[in-house]
């Protein structure tokens, strides 16, 4: 009776538990046996180990093998269970030092090569937290290596030198990715012609860090200053590009996220697809790919009243929390959202010219209930006319104010206007004496909510950034109301 060992991880949301593969061959019949709360791939898992093996000539035992995953009450999905079950087995017949160090994921092919997985930054997270000096990837997922420190990532192409590896035989190459891997092309602002009034309000959405709506008749720009909103966007921060990156790695794309990410489902998005779910182990949302960027709902008039008061919950708290039956999964959404729909169904910008009935026009976008518009902070709209103006800016120039504004708003609160507290904004950090009177007198009046004099207020200090002024004052309040009409 022979024991192996290899460590592996099990992903949680955006969170690896480290798990133990143990591999115990023994007397009895031939076949291997899994046990330890696997789902199908991980129990599909023992014919790809053993034809694995078989392919590259490594030996396997003729006699019983079972397979522990522990501990046994967590579950475990995905195909990376593959390479650490290999090793454990193979770890069962001969000594293999170096596993007792190391994090191991990865899915075999037939022919022995090891092939990416998704969550793999998630397992180095988890194996530098838990003490691991080693870990072994597929070389595909090399990128994401570059942003965990403290642990030494090595690529293994095939299970052959995975093993030769692990028994001190051979050594692995350390995985390095494509820095500018992520690095792609984001629109200019400059191929957008006119839109002043517009092109402005993203400015002021960019800068801090608000939801915006845009309004307006078909090819006007509106999905084209979405698209462009990313690039005056600061870069990611060290510590936002590993938060990212980590929830692109549990779905499945391995790129580094350097820029902010640029997420926007089709109209006809399900609740699962925008907010994430899914059985077995979740999948994150667009919310979640959205996370320190923007998601774009072009079309939004389209899109079913409840899944977009599903955004609710995620726009105030930053996160999402999908409920199973026996666990809570927790994935960050914190994005800036960008809605766009036409003025009404037949898409004419003149009222004059518009051929719905009047009951079908006041009743276009009520799926964008009153909690979901408050919590909107601009309201934009484009013109047909606008686009013909000939004066532009590039993205580059409306980036260095955007910048600035945001380091002012940094120094001050520590985050963008946007993710201010508002008890303590009014508290502390109040407009003037006749900018927070005309918040009060919109608030008697009803044409504005308690939410809505919050974000008003942040609103306010927004533009108050841009202009370098120490304190908003009652323009700036005034402005904000403007920007906030509509909503």
């Amino acid at each position: 009776m022979a024991l192996g060992r290899a460590r592996t991880i099990a992903l949680d949301g955006v969170t690896a538990h480290p798990v133990t593969v143990e591999v115990n061959v023994g007397p009895g019949l031939p076949g291997i046996h899994l046990v330890g709360l696997g789902d199908t791939a991980v129990s599909e898992s023992k014919d790809r180990v053993r034809t694995a093996i078989t392919n590259s000539r490594l030996p396997w035992p003729k006699t019983k093998i079972i397979v522990s995953m522990s501990p046994a009450s967590l579950r475990k999905s995905g195909s990376h269970f593959d390479l650490p079950t290999a090793l454990a087995v193979l770890a069962a017949g001969a000594p293999a030092p170096r596993l007792r160090s190391a994090v191991v994921v990865g899915e075999l092919g037939l022919d022995g090569t090891v092939r990416a997985v998704p969550g793999v930054l998630p397992a180095l997270l988890a194996a530098r937290a838990h003490g691991f000096t080693h870990a072994l990837i597929p070389p595909g997922n090399a990128a994401e290596a570059t942003l965990v420190d403290g642990v030494r990532v090595l690529a293994a192409p095939t299970l052959a030198a995975a093993w030769a590896w692990a028994t001190e035989a051979g050594e692995l190459p350390v995985a390095a990715g494509n820095e500018g891997a992520e690095n792609r092309s984001v629109p200019d602002f400059a191929d957008l012609a006119g839109q002043r009034e517009a092109r402005f309000a993203a400015e002021v959405a960019a800068a801090g860090g608000h939801h915006m709506l845009l309004l307006g008749p078909p090819g006007s720009g509106k999905s084209m200053i979405a698209a462009r909103l990313p690039g005056i966007l600061p870069p990611l921060t060290p510590a936002q590009s590993l938060e990212s990156t980590a929830v692109h790695s549990v779905a499945g794309n391995g790129r580094v996220m350097r820029r902010a990410p640029f997420i926007d489902p089709h109209h006809s998005v399900t609740r699962a697809a925008l907010l994430g779910g899914g059985s077995g182990n979740p999948r994150p949302g667009a919310v979640s790919l959205a996370h320190h960027g923007v998601l774009f709902l072009d079309e939004v008039s389209e899109v079913p009243a409840a899944i977009l008061d599903g955004l609710r919950t995620p726009l105030e708290d930053g996160q999402i929390r999908l409920l199973r039956a026996h666990r809570e999964v927790v994935f960050p959404a914190r994005f800036q959202l960008v809605l766009a729909a036409n003025p009404c169904r037949c898409a004419t910008e003149d009222p004059a010219r518009c051929r719905c009935r009047s009951q079908d026009r006041a009743a276009y976008l009520r799926n964008l209930s009153g909690p979901m518009r408050d919590r909107l902070d601009i309201t934009a709209r484009t013109s047909a006319a606008g686009v013909l103006a000939g004066e532009v800016e590039s993205s580059a120039v409306i980036a260095g104010r955007v910048a600035e504004a945001r380091e002012r708003a940094r120094a001050r609160f520590g985050c963008v206007n946007a993710a201010m507290d508002p008890h303590r904004l009014r508290r502390e950090h109040p407009a003037d004496e006749a900018g927070m009177s005309t918040l009060g007198s919109l608030l008697a009046t009803g044409d504005i909510t308690q939410r809505g004099v919050d974000r008003a207020l942040k609103l306010a200090w927004t533009l108050a950034d841009l202009d370098a002024a120490a304190q908003p004052d009652l323009d700036h309040v005034l402005r904000a109301a403007e920007l906030r009409e509509g909503v």
